[in-house]
């Protein structure tokens, strides 16, 4: 999970996101008022534009007031406006993710989290894949927080699942971009959580 600095002013969104891509987008330029598919992945520190990309550029532009955020918008290429149409993530408050999302779609996710530290309380399994499908405990796999709307913590909240050993975030308001994914259990028994949110990025609010 990556720290995100969201974008202050339109010259620094262009300036960040027009950036000609690397080195083998061979036809992308820098500078020319078009934002491609390699410059956005580029500005998101990944190889293509997937969902982090997406993610990252949505989570990027939220500080920036509407208008402006449709002005950098409009950098985008016809083809990325497009692939941005079908792969927008949908922000979400933390009491209404088990309503409103869905397994698979990406999210961003705004909240005061609260670090699970008790094992026992949250008997939850992920799906890994590997040479075969198995389950395993979620707190073997990420450090885990439920996510509140207000500083109070009063349900309905969510769960958010970041990297193993990131820095704890206990009671820091903050946004969270990640993919929503089905949680499983051994049976129905005291289920609070149908869904969790893994993180790819986070941003601290004041």
């Amino acid at each position: 999970m990556r720290q995100l600095k969201p974008y202050q002013t339109v010259s620094g969104a262009r300036r960040a996101l027009d950036n000609g891509g690397r080195f083998y987008n061979l036809w992308t330029r820098a500078g020319d008022d078009v934002v491609d598919v390699g410059e956005l992945a580029r500005a998101a520190g990944v190889y293509s534009s997937d969902v982090r990309a997406f993610l990252h550029f949505e989570m990027a532009l939220m500080e920036l007031p509407e208008e402006q955020r449709a002005n950098v918008h409009s950098l985008l290429s016809p083809a990325l406006q497009d692939r941005l149409r079908t792969s927008r993530p949908r922000i979400l408050s933390p009491s209404v993710v088990e309503s409103e999302g869905a397994a698979g779609a990406p999210a961003i996710v705004t909240g005061y989290p609260s670090f699970v530290e008790d094992r026992t309380e949250l008997q939850a399994f992920i799906v890994l894949v590997t040479p075969v499908i198995t389950l395993i405990p979620i707190m073997d796999q990420f450090d885990v927080y439920e996510v509140y709307d207000t500083p109070e913590q009063i349900e309905p909240r969510t769960l958010i699942a970041t990297v193993r050993g990131s820095k704890r975030l206990d009671r820091v308001h903050a946004r969270f971009g990640g993919v929503l994914k089905e949680l499983q259990f051994e049976d129905k028994t005291g289920k609070d959580h149908g869904l969790y949110l893994e993180a790819m990025y986070y941003t601290p609010l004041a």
